[in-house]
């Protein structure tokens, strides 16, 4: 497989989550070798040297394209306990994935990779799209068939080249071809056993936890997530491993919120590689039939859990944000469910700060 080395960067090695090994700096589309060996895929996370101790040099680039992206605001709840909402949606494109699209765009540009692939039914092509456009190179969606027109409008304006597949297994099998072409940055799972996305590109969600570690000095007790493959939630949990080893503050309990029991099944004992073919129905942005090591990561080491909403209630739940005037998307509203059943478990208890992550406005497709 090419490999381009992840330069110019302060990344001094890359590690898996799972097993622990080390590789030199370079980018690896199935994650750790070893683990894939014996069909256990997981993903690489960044490690930088011992002795740096400024936040901002612990990213894999510093010179990323700037749409505007990051800083997003943290607002208070008065209509439910006073929690905070970290709102993504402020982001250029509309979601989190802008985070993680500005560092894989500088990546590719330093890199010299000419262009990048990414299978996504929305947020991350858009992201991608922009921030690639923005690095001058090009964007590759593969999405579904069933991608609304007016997105692959929106992608095609941006200048991505847009293909559609019936079915996840043909969209990977077609990621993962590019991923063997030396031109070409493959930032979506390939790997038959999902280990999730880019590992440079998640350094970006890392800012997450410094931002809301910024606005809220006294700390935070709980983050809730929304969550398919864990990219979003390892980055954040990843940040507050920084903040610790930087400021000696404490982590935050991480809860990932899913629309059926996936990671909650593997932390009831089933194998990490379980399939669990359940419909997501709206919830389309944390869907797919798996989790991975990098989500059971966060939850099991900041001592958190896992949280089922389903369709239904995160709809009664989006109403209710609705009717107070917030404008996150359906899979955005699953947290508040999500916050709501970790009160009335007493997992969360009163006086205890709480943070959920809205990852999305609802405007897409209109």
């Amino acid at each position: 497989m090419p490999q381009h080395h992840i330069a110019p960067s302060r990344v001094a090695l890359l590690e898996c989550v799972q097993c622990g090994a080390t590789y030199p700096p370079a980018d690896y589309p199935f994650g750790c070798d070893a683990c894939a060996a014996r069909d256990r895929h997981s993903n690489l996370f960044c490690r930088y040297g011992d002795e740096i101790r400024d936040l901002n040099l612990m990213l894999p680039y510093q010179e990323v394209p700037d749409l505007g992206q990051d800083n997003t605001p943290l607002i208070r709840l008065d209509w439910l306990d006073g929690v905070l909402v970290k709102s993504e949606a402020a982001n250029p494109t509309g979601s989190h994935k802008d985070r993680f699209a500005a560092m894989v765009a500088a990546h590719a540009r330093a890199s010299g990779y000419r262009q990048i692939v990414v299978g996504s039914s929305g947020n991350a092509g858009l992201a991608v799209a922009a921030f690639a456009a923005a690095a001058g190179v090009r964007a590759v969606v593969a999405g579904f068939s069933w991608l609304p027109q007016p997105i692959i409008q929106q992608l095609r304006t941006l200048g991505a080249e847009v293909q559609t597949f019936g079915g996840e297994p043909e969209r990977t099998a077609y990621v993962a071809e590019l991923a063997g072409r030396s031109d070409t940055l493959a930032v979506s799972n390939v790997a038959p056993v999902v280990a999730g996305s880019n590992c440079v590109g998640i350094e970006g969600y890392k800012r997450i936890a410094w931002e809301i570690a910024d606005e809220v000095p006294s700390g935070i007790d709980h983050i809730v997530v929304p969550s398919s493959r864990g990219d979003l939630a390892w980055g954040i949990y990843r940040g507050f491993c920084d903040l610790q080893r930087i400021r000696g503050t404490g982590i935050p309990r991480m809860h990932l919120v899913e629309p059926f029991p996936r990671l909650s099944a593997v932390l009831s004992g089933s194998d990490l590689t379980t399939r669990f073919f359940q419909s997501a129905g709206k919830l389309t942005s944390i869907a797919g039939d798996c989790t991975t090591v990098q989500a059971h990561a966060a939850v099991v080491r900041s001592g958190g859990s896992a949280v089922v909403v389903d369709e239904r209630t995160a709809e009664d739940w989006f109403a209710r944000a609705c009717r107070h005037g917030h404008t996150w998307e359906l899979s955005s509203c699953t947290t508040l469910a999500a916050y709501a059943a970790l009160r009335e478990r007493r997992t969360i208890v009163e006086g205890e700060l709480t943070v959920l992550i809205a990852t999305s406005h609802m405007f897409k497709g209109l």
